[in-house]
């Protein structure tokens, strides 16, 4: 055999030689590749749940005009509360201004009837005595 082909036999076997390596990469990376193949399903399910989280995103502008409805119930709810409990307390001040007032009355009657107690016991005895 001359050395024109047996120069290109080892050229033909280095190229093998090379693919063969670059094959032995690729099959050093078949574990990582199953791996990633295993999350498939799982991936498959998630994208199942697109659309149903489509149909939730579109609701976001009912949602959040049923949040703005709500506030303005809650705040004409309390100024209606507000107004309610003014009424309230304006009737506890008028109800203790009153409690007060008799309060007063009261003590003035006890201390005029301790004065006609005392008055009565001194004419009494001032009438046994003569």
């Amino acid at each position: 055999m001359d050395n024109n082909a047996k120069n290109e036999i080892l050229a033909a076997i280095e190229n093998i030689n090379i693919k063969i390596d670059i094959m032995q990469e690729q099959v050093a990376k078949i574990p990582e590749m199953q791996r990633e193949i295993a999350k498939i399903p799982e991936m498959q399910r998630e994208i199942a749940k697109i659309p149903e989280m489509q149909r939730e995103i579109a609701k976001i502008p009912e949602i959040q005009q049923d949040i703005r409805n709500i506030s303005r119930s809650v705040a004409v709810i309390e100024h209606e509360h507000g107004d309610k409990l003014r009424a309230l307390f304006d009737a506890f001040a008028v109800n203790t201004e009153k409690i007060e007032t008799q309060e007063e009355r009261i003590g003035f009657c006890e201390k005029k009837l301790e004065n006609h107690d005392t008055e009565i016991t001194y004419l009494t005895n001032k009438v046994q005595g003569l």
